[in-house]
């Protein structure tokens, strides 16, 4: 085999939407065309396909805490120690609310942490197994972009699952709007950024201000201190379009947009559910003009429909998301046609129901981009997926996936603060960064979670040459050669006493498995399979 010197148009064009591009994959698309392709990705039906969904009904995780004796009022709960299905990703808020209002008196902080490792383990598997690859990358784009963390409080985490499940997932290649609103009246961000505690004489400017400049109009879009209308920083600047009076009026708008957490209401005290509910007990009445638009005309939770839909269809709105989206597929300076066409598609789209698809097509399609070598970097947690993918590692329920690239911030909602992890390459260029993820997949394939036979997959005439058992696997996990310095650093590793060639050409299965794993583990090491 002769590996070629570059990706191919399909390798390129698979990495920048998908978590890792496969060689079944790379065939598949080879037979459809990249348009056909988009167009079946951008068209899945609801939920799961039904391999995956099967897949996820199956899984259980293991978990075990002790039990507490009732004492003084406390009623205890009893010790656990079995293999459970993935329960809570089927509750609803009421009975995710539970658990935190309930901890340490009637339930076990593991079951708390439960509902985290359970929502982890699940997008770790759909990640690496679904084949509507572009829905979960764009599902990662957007439970990003409407960042919660989930060390803030202990309610908007328990309530992730149904955030994530309902909220994020079925709208990613819906209507913006209709993707603002339901974040915006979501149990997780309500309780994240403090919007059900907002009062009518306290509203909630926080909120107000990360909607305006991390969900819609963005940064650039900020007058900040200074006098409405100035002009552009340089040409192709967005104008600044909102000021810290727009903040405050709609967080006038915004306040009475709460949850049912026992606070007072107009009949009397409100139930504990994490429900969504307008409360007029909780609405400032006095909101005035909010970018242009005089709030006084609406009443009640109308005020707060009205800030949303001006946002939601703002030019300004499109211009930051498309951006952002870009960069995710493109790169750190992503081509200003696809910017172009995605904001474009964004304002005709703004009414339809598929407003998102529409704008992914426009990037993706619309032009020739997608195919031009880039070079943006896959971040820890894409790694790891793209070497699950590449190396065909059947992922079962892991554990610890909430925990395992936590050090990082990355993983999903590790990130603390709203605006989301950074999505540039400098944040992922640092040595700490990069030995954390050399060495996390070469642990990971310890644990039970990853099962695989590596040295079952490698052809047996390959087994005895160590040039061509290195192409079979760089090929298969990058698609081209590395660099001449690496490819020859690989051959010498596997022709060495202790390498893989030594190790298959012997008589211990398991000793050739774990060479074969640490083999493939320095190709995921590389640069060349670091970039997307």
């Amino acid at each position: 085999m002769t590996l070629p010197k570059a990706p191919t148009f399909e390798r390129i064009a698979l990495n920048r939407v998908t978590f890792g591009a496969r060689l079944s994959d790379i065939d598949q698309l080879k037979k459809t065309g990249w348009k056909v392709w988009v167009e079946q990705q951008l068209n899945p039906p609801p939920g799961d396909d039904p391999e995956l969904a099967s897949f996820l009904d199956s899984q259980m995780m293991f978990i075990k805490y002790n039990g507490l004796a009732p004492a003084r009022g406390i009623p205890g709960w009893p010790a656990v120690n079995q293999f459970r299905a993935l329960t809570y990703l089927k509750q609803d808020v009421n009975q995710l609310w539970e658990v935190p209002r309930k901890i340490e008196t009637a339930i076990a902080a593991d079951e708390y942490d439960r509902i985290g490792k359970e929502l982890n383990a699940v997008t770790w598997i759909r990640n690496s197994r679904s084949i509507y690859q572009l829905r979960e990358f764009m599902v990662d784009f957007w439970a990003n972009h409407f960042n919660v963390g989930r060390q803030a409080d202990f309610f908007a985490t328990a309530a992730l699952p149904v955030y994530d499940l309902q909220v994020i997932r079925p709208r990613a290649f819906g209507n913006f709007h209709d993707l603002l609103t339901a974040v915006a009246t979501s149990a997780s961000m309500l309780r994240y950024l403090d919007n059900a505690s907002s009062t009518a004489t306290h509203p909630n400017e926080n909120y107000a201000r990360e909607i305006l400049e991390l969900h819609t109009l963005g940064g650039p879009a900020y007058v900040g201190v200074g006098k409405p209308g100035a002009k552009p920083r340089k040409a192709g600047d967005v104008p600044p379009t909102f000021s810290d009076q727009d903040i405050i009026q709609a967080s006038r708008a915004l306040s009475g947009w709460t949850l049912e957490q026992g606070q007072q209401g107009p009949d009397g005290p409100l139930p504990f559910t994490g429900k969504f509910v307008f409360n007029p007990v909780q609405h400032n009445q006095s909101a005035g003009v909010f970018m242009g638009t005089d709030l006084a005309q609406f009443k009640g939770v109308d005020q707060g429909k009205a800030v949303l839909r001006i946002l939601a269809n703002h030019p300004a709105t499109a211009d930051f998301i498309c951006t952002k989206i870009a960069r995710r597929i493109y790169g750190d300076g992503p081509p200003s046609s696809v910017i172009a066409r995605g904001k474009r598609a964004w304002l005709e789209g703004r009414d339809q129901p598929d407003q998102i698809r529409r704008v992914m097509a426009a990037m993706l399609i619309g032009g020739d981009e997608i195919g031009k070598p880039g070079t943006k970097l896959r971040r820890p947690y894409e790694r790891v997926i793209a070497y699950v993918r590449t190396a065909d590692v059947l992922l079962s329920a892991f554990p610890k996936a909430d925990i395992a690239l936590a050090p990082l911030g990355d993983g999903i909602y590790a990130w603390p603060t709203p605006e989301g992890r950074p999505d540039m390459d400098s944040q992922w260029l640092s040595g700490m960064v990069n030995l954390y993820s050399w060495n996390f997949i070469t642990v990971l394939l310890e644990q039970d979670s990853f099962r695989t036979n590596l040295a079952v997959q490698t052809p047996e005439e390959l087994h005895g040459s160590g040039p061509a058992l290195t192409e079979h696997w760089v090929n298969r996990m990058v698609g081209y050669a590395l660099r001449p310095a690496a490819m020859q650093a690989l051959v010498a590793d596997a022709t060495s006493p202790t390498g893989v060639v030594a190790a298959l050409g012997g008589r211990d299965p398991q000793k050739a498995e774990a060479a074969m794993r640490r083999f493939t583990a320095l190709i995921a090491a590389s640069p060349e399979f670091g970039l997307r």
